[in-house]
């Protein structure tokens, strides 16, 4: 026999043999399904943190409400000691409070400023307790913390908040009302 017949035989057995089908079939199948499980778990991350965050902000302003907040740092500590969810969440909210004009609502569409992770600056907000117990005024209250999802692409395919480094962001609004005394 010569080495091309001996080729030609191994060659065609090779064609004709099964064996190995199965694992064509994972090699492609396999990443599309990990990426979707993948994909479950980050959102249901991402939608933890959004919860907790919430949570959070809600039982601030509860403390806001009662007098016992009275400064931008304090509040932070606070909102940030209530949520677990949320990693390194000091260093990554920002937290911003203003008065409504309940006349004509303007200002209520500014964007909301959020901490930039690459360069290390936090935004100057606004942090404007209103007359305090002088006046009824309706106080809107914003907080927004940017965190690392487990797949860039997340924020992406489920359209969630990112800002322009694929870090999402969690935003939460709070509203309460000064009270007079």
């Amino acid at each position: 026999m010569s080495i091309l017949s001996v080729l030609r035989n191994r060659l065609s057995r090779c064609w004709r043999a099964d064996d190995g089908g199965v694992t064509v079939e994972f090699v492609i199948v396999f990443p599309f399904v990990m990426s979707f499980v993948l994909l479950a778990l980050d959102s249901g991350v991402a939608q933890l943190r959004q919860t907790f965050l919430a949570r959070a902000v809600d039982l601030t302003m509860r403390e806001v409400r009662l007098g016992n907040v009275s400064a931008s740092d304090n509040m932070a500590a606070l909102i940030c000691a209530r949520t677990s969810m949320v990693p390194d969440c000091r260093t990554n909210i920002t937290v911003e409070m203003q008065p409504i004009n309940t006349t004509t609502f303007a200002g209520l569409d500014a964007p909301l400023r959020c901490v930039d992770r690459q360069q290390q600056i936090t935004p100057a907000v606004t942090f404007n307790p209103g007359a305090g117990a002088d006046a009824q005024e309706l106080m809107l209250v914003r907080v927004c913390v940017v965190t690392n999802p487990f797949i860039r692409l997340t924020g992406w395919a489920l359209g969630i908040p990112v800002n322009e480094k694929g870090d999402q962001i969690l935003i939460s609004t709070g509203v309460f009302v000064n009270e007079p005394r």
